[in-house]
């Protein structure tokens, strides 16, 4: 007997196997993204919020004329849209300098020793750092031709591994939107502070907490010593200067290393920056160096 063959192999409806085949599909494709997902870091670093490899010298080895021989901080007054800086000796002066490095004004430190940083702390105030005595002074800004006198300041003082060899807090940087307060201890061994609460503290409302987050120095183990740090202020991460290594270097809010730009000859500079001892990203996101003995510095990406 013949049995055609269409009974022997029964064709199934079209859409009975255009489901069939969607189920495939879709268990492809889901075999597929759990591979890819297995290969990917559990926790992926989070993007450079600046890049500091793109950076470019726009203003290389100003001289700023007429002042000291030991030009040490530097930072932004965003109420002026001006940059202050500190020398710390011959004698120690405030310095209100233009865009370009140019003196504007000068402020003599009065009481103070071995000023080696400052910041910009909003509302009209400014914190200068002694480094020996490991001292923090938050003044008003001086009006024209004032001097600033520590007697005038209030203080805080972190008395934290004091020695008499010059290497004390070489940098301070200030987180606005976030009320922290950043301080860099030179080297043996480098550390990196951060106090928060300073606002409300100056309010009236005792609320400081101090951390110790030496440990992000010693994972990124890029640097031999600490000259400086300033803030992003968008993202929050930190910018720290190294001088013996002539190196700027990014981390992340946990501390990662993001990103680093060498400060030597080839990378836009006749000349490597000889003693580079301040630096300071402003709201325009350039950054601004100064270097001993009285050296300014524009970087732009």
């Amino acid at each position: 007997m013949h049995i055609g063959h269409e009974r022997l192999f029964p064709s199934a409806p079209r859409w009975r196997l255009r489901r069939r085949t969607l189920t495939l599909l879709a268990a492809l494709f889901t075999l597929a993204a759990l591979l890819m997902g297995s290969l990917r870091p559990a926790t992926p670093l989070p993007p450079s919020a600046l890049s500091l490899q793109n950076f470019r010298v726009t203003l290389p080895a100003v001289v700023v004329a007429g002042i000291g021989d030991d030009l040490s901080g530097i930072t932004h007054d965003g109420e002026h849209d001006r940059l202050l800086a500190i020398t710390n000796s011959g004698p120690e002066q405030l310095l209100v300098l233009d865009r370009q490095g140019s003196l504007l004004a000068q402020h003599a430190l009065v009481g103070f020793k071995d000023t080696e940083d400052l910041a910009w702390l909003g509302d009209g105030l400014l914190a200068i750092v002694e480094e020996r005595v490991q001292r923090i002074s938050i003044l008003p800004l001086p009006f024209e031709g004032e001097p600033l006198r520590r007697a005038d300041a209030r203080q805080l003082t972190l008395g934290i591994g004091l020695s008499d060899d010059n290497k004390g807090f070489e940098g301070i940087a200030y987180d606005r939107g976030r009320d922290l307060l950043y301080l860099v201890k030179e080297r043996e061994p480098q550390r990196l502070y951060r106090v928060a609460g300073l606002r409300s503290t100056l309010q009236g409302n005792l609320q400081l907490d101090v951390q110790d987050l030496t440990a992000w120095i010693d994972d990124a183990g890029v640097s031999s010593d600490l000259s400086a740090i300033t803030v992003e202020p968008r993202s929050g991460h930190l910018v720290l200067l190294s001088d013996e290594s002539r190196l700027l270097f990014e981390l992340g809010p946990q501390g990662q290393l993001l990103s680093q730009r060498s400060l030597g000859r080839g990378v836009g500079l006749q000349e490597p920056i000889p003693q580079p001892e301040g630096v300071i990203l402003d709201d325009r996101g350039e950054l601004f160096v100064v270097s001993e003995p009285n050296l300014f510095y524009r970087l732009a990406r």
